[in-house]
């Protein structure tokens, strides 16, 4: 199986749970009590820890795919400049 499909996937993913984790977070911290925008608190929590918790095992993968290019921009950022 190719790399790229699965990157592709892989990457959406992963920015669809940044997206539901950033929501869940700003509607818990703005709606105090009840529900918030029609859904019950209880289920905003489940929704921020449950998302927290898929992305956190999806980012070690995510890195381990891209490990050439990640370790290419940390050697471009660490490399000594000639003359300094």
């Amino acid at each position: 199986m190719k790399t790229h499909p699965v990157k592709a996937i892989l990457s959406s993913l992963l920015a669809m749970l940044f997206l539901s984790i950033a929501l869940s977070g700003i509607l818990l911290y703005y709606g105090k009590t009840g529900l918030v925008m029609g859904i019950a608190r209880n289920t905003l929590r489940e929704t921020h820890f449950w998302s927290a918790v898929l992305m956190c095992l999806l980012v070690p993968i995510h890195f381990f795919l891209n490990r050439r290019l990640f370790y290419s921009e940390m050697t471009a950022l660490f490399r000594r400049k000639e003359g300094r």
